[in-house]
């Protein structure tokens, strides 16, 4: 099994430093971090940048709550676009907005949890994400 790339969108920096120790305590090291929705987009190659990217990380951490542009925002357009149409995505929130996470599952993310990020919520998360990437043998095997 290939090693996780994470994409975390995130703007403030407390959530950041939380999710990133606990993202690095569970042995991810391909972590990319945009800290609007527009950067995310950049990253993801969804709007123009200066290089489109060859891969797609294998999960993104999306916040809901975003500068420029909020996470919703963010996923309608990751839905949207052919190529990113299919990225685990899993979504930060600080507040229990149940008709948020009620949109947000109708895009169909792979969960909607609370910040602050615990490893006990999320791994089993990325290890759904990483049979998601797997080739169909493998994951059938599983």
């Amino acid at each position: 099994m290939k090693e996780l790339s994470i994409l975390l969108v995130e703007d403030n920096p407390d959530d950041e430093w939380l999710a990133l120790r606990t993202l690095r305590k569970m042995g991810a090291e391909r972590i990319t971090v945009a800290r609007d929705g527009f950067a995310a987009l950049s990253e993801l190659g969804v709007t123009p940048g200066p290089e489109p990217h060859a891969s797609l990380p294998d999960l993104v951490l999306l916040d809901l709550k975003l500068p420029k542009m909020d996470g919703i925002e963010v996923l309608w357009r990751l839905r949207s676009c052919p190529a990113t149409a299919g990225l685990n995505v899993v979504v930060l929130s600080s507040s229990e907005d149940p008709q948020a996470h009620a949109l947000c599952r109708g895009f169909g993310v792979l969960a909607c949890l609370s910040k602050p990020l615990l490893r006990e919520e999320l791994l089993p998360i990325i290890k759904k994400a990483r049979l998601i990437r797997e080739p169909s043998g493998e994951a059938a095997a599983a």
